[in-house]
């Protein structure tokens, strides 16, 4: 019996990301994030991952490929000083 285990060890990695729970929770986490970079006032960001909580709701996998996104532009913009989505968005933007 394996206490401290989140998973049987029968269970694959496709399984547990196939489960409707962690979906959930990952389209709140979204949301949430939302909220906390619009409290911040970085709309733009909080655009992107509203965006990203809606795709989140059809399909996990492009979710997470646009999270890792958001995360590589969230690291380009601590070490370059501005973040490369947002100079995107602003030259697009009116």
């Amino acid at each position: 019996m394996q206490l401290l285990s989140a998973t049987a060890p029968d269970q694959s990695l496709e399984s547990l990301f196939g489960n409707d729970s962690l979906g959930k929770l990952n389209v709140l986490s979204l949301f949430g994030q939302t909220l906390y970079e619009a409290n911040r006032g970085n709309d733009d960001r909080a655009l992107l991952l509203l965006g990203t909580a809606l795709v989140a709701i059809q399909s996990k996998k492009a979710s997470f490929a646009l999270q890792g996104v958001l995360a590589a532009d969230h690291i380009v913009g601590k070490i370059a000083g501005e973040r490369p989505l947002t100079v995107v968005l602003r030259q697009i933007s009116p």
